[in-house]
């Protein structure tokens, strides 16, 4: 059993409070930061305690578990603590001040002391982390690895941390405007007043109408490409033009719509749901491929075998066993069609509240132009500080994030649940 060593374990626990208070004040950008005492009293702990674990390495170590000290070793570690030594000097002497203000090689960007400050420690850490768990585990392949995966662990804490950041203030901020009145009403007096119901209802109409158009050109794509093609010229051609695709910056989509669509079908709903849905085509493409390629061979065998055709063992075996990974590319088609604002900004919406007309009730005027969430809070953002749409700004944010949300858990469900019903 290995033996616990106190020192190393405290500069751990000094360096994870460094880490979550720095972090915190990373994000919150506080004017002022009471805790800087205990930042450079817990560096200079830090120091103490790894030169004393250092110093107390090899005391009672055999042979076989002595740590020799190389120049590899020595370095680096005095690297470490001369940063984290120079870190409360630069308080101490002023240099990292509130009055702090560095501009990077002229650039209009201004660090100053709130960030600065927070970085320092943040890195300082993550230096007192590593040196401690090599210091505790003497050094070995063992104390990398547990580096590693502390680093790894901590990357996960850090992301889901951002994200739920990011989330509650959202909720904060936003959940104050939710009301029956705000969800069904159109916007009056430029978003001062009334809901975001035409918003509501253009983002379903665009959505479903990019869905209209890339779910069978692109479900149709890939099961001829891994089906039918043996061209495999063609195959590896078609994938990287539609990787490439999958990469084309969202704008540029928008550019195309402009020019190509909008003389054409002028500015409305038929334009943006052509533009989202070509845009939804590569990852539909790419994720329904590698849904038919997950179905293994020995499937498409014995159906074979068994006398039917190939389109038969398409449609009986394959596109069923494929079914979750296919819906899975398809919401998540659905969830991206949802948070573009740059493909439809020119080419489908407006920020007038006049409903779409409806013919019957329930088929859509595709010529006239829409309303969007995303543009809606584009706008609203635009008209920050000179009308009071602050509220509405947030409740929009707070719409248009639960339904990208609820659309991924959705996604995540129809998966599990038709992975159940698939076995081979």
């Amino acid at each position: 059993m290995k033996k616990i060593r106190p020192a190393p374990m405290a500069s751990i626990a000094i360096a994870l409070f460094l880490l979550i208070s720095s972090i915190y004040y990373l994000l919150v950008q506080a004017e002022e930061i009471p805790v800087v005492p205990l930042w450079m009293g817990g560096l200079l702990a830090s120091i103490l305690l790894i030169s004393a674990s250092a110093l107390t390495l090899n005391r009672g170590a055999d042979d076989r578990t002595r740590v020799s000290w190389t120049r590899e070793r020595l370095l680096p570690l005095a690297a470490d603590l001369a940063y984290l030594l120079a870190v409360p000097l630069l308080v101490s002497s002023g240099r990292v001040a509130p009055d702090l203000k560095f501009v990077f090689l002229g650039l209009s960007a201004v660090f100053t002391y709130d960030l600065v400050l927070p970085l320092l420690v943040l890195l300082g850490s993550i230096l007192v982390i590593k040196d401690s768990i090599n210091l505790l585990y003497g050094y070995t392949a063992r104390g990398r690895e547990v580096l590693v995966f502390s680093m790894v662990r901590l990357s996960a804490v850090f992301t889901l941390l951002l994200l739920g950041g990011i989330i509650s203030v959202i909720l904060y901020k936003g959940i104050g405007a939710i009301s029956w009145e705000f969800l069904t009403s159109p916007h009056l007096r430029l978003g001062q007043q009334g809901g975001i119901r035409t918003c509501i209802e253009g983002t379903f109409w665009l959505v479903m109408g990019a869905m209209l158009i890339s779910a069978p050109l692109g479900i149709g794509a890939a099961i001829y490409l891994n089906e039918y093609s043996r061209n495999s010229g063609l195959k590896r051609s078609v994938t990287i033009a539609v990787g490439c695709l999958n990469g084309v910056p969202s704008v540029v989509y928008g550019l195309f719509g402009l020019a190509f669509l909008v003389s054409t079908v002028g500015i409305s709903l038929l334009a943006g749901s052509i533009i989202l849905g070509l845009m939804n085509l590569p990852t539909i493409i790419l994720t329904s491929q590698e849904a038919l390629k997950s179905v293994p061979n020995s499937l498409r065998e014995g159906s074979v075998a068994l006398g039917a055709s190939r389109w038969q063992t398409v449609r009986k075996v394959v596109i069923p066993s494929a079914l979750p990974g296919v819906l899975t590319g398809m919401i998540i088609g659905v969830a991206r069609a949802a948070g573009e604002t740059a493909p439809i900004m020119w080419t489908a919406v407006t920020f007038s509240a006049t409903p779409l007309h409806l013919y019957y009730g329930f088929i859509p005027d595709v010529t006239q132009p829409v309303n969007n969430l995303c543009y809606h809070l584009l706008n609203l953002i635009y008209f920050l500080g000179a009308w009071d749409v602050e509220q509405n700004a947030w409740g929009t944010a707070l719409v248009l994030l639960a339904l990208v949300l609820s659309i991924n858990m959705v996604a995540i469900l129809v998966r599990n649940h038709y992975r159940k019903k698939v076995s081979w």
